[in-house]
């Protein structure tokens, strides 16, 4: 049995799914996947300078290319930033993923104030995105991931949000 983190089911995942291109903006919750996605060469990822870059680019990749877009933010304030390009792909109804780091697994939802912390993260999205889902373990990725594609592929394309701890 071959052991992945969850950085690299992650990458793998998404590979599987087609995707070539990830916007985003690296920080300390998501070098895990940064790496990863480093380290995968089926995947480019094009480093932003603000997280709101990153949605709008997913959203403006998936309206030109067909294909979903996809982009990486830290916790917090980095998917506070990166709202205003998921609203106007929810309003235009692109398939965008967004990937949002989170805070260590024992802090989530506990309010000690930690580096980046929001209580109920996917509820801050909630009205603009189709679906949500916290992942926890490695593991769970690629089910997430499967799931994340099937919602932005049926129905009303629109945005979707995976939170993701280190």
């Amino acid at each position: 049995m071959v052991s992945m983190s969850g950085g690299e089911a992650l990458a793998r995942s998404l590979v599987n799914e087609g995707i070539e291109v990830v916007f985003g903006v690296p920080g300390i919750q998501v070098y895990g996947i940064v790496a990863a996605l480093r380290d995968e060469p089926g995947i480019r990822m094009i480093a932003t300078r603000h997280e709101q870059a990153t949605t709008f680019m997913a959203d403006g990749y998936a309206r030109v290319s067909g294909s979903p877009g996809v982009a990486l933010v830290v916790p917090g304030a980095g998917l506070y930033n990166a709202a205003s390009g998921l609203t106007n792909a929810y309003a235009r109804s692109s398939p965008v993923l967004l990937i949002a780091g989170q805070i260590p697994r024992q802090a989530i939802d506990k309010n000690i104030g930690a580096v980046h912390e929001v209580l109920d993260q996917p509820g801050t999205v909630r009205s603009i995105t189709k679906w949500q889902r916290r992942v926890l373990r490695p593991r769970e990725v690629p089910d997430a991931v499967f799931e994340a594609f099937r919602q932005m592929r049926t129905g009303r394309p629109r945005p979707v949000l995976i939170e993701i701890p280190p």
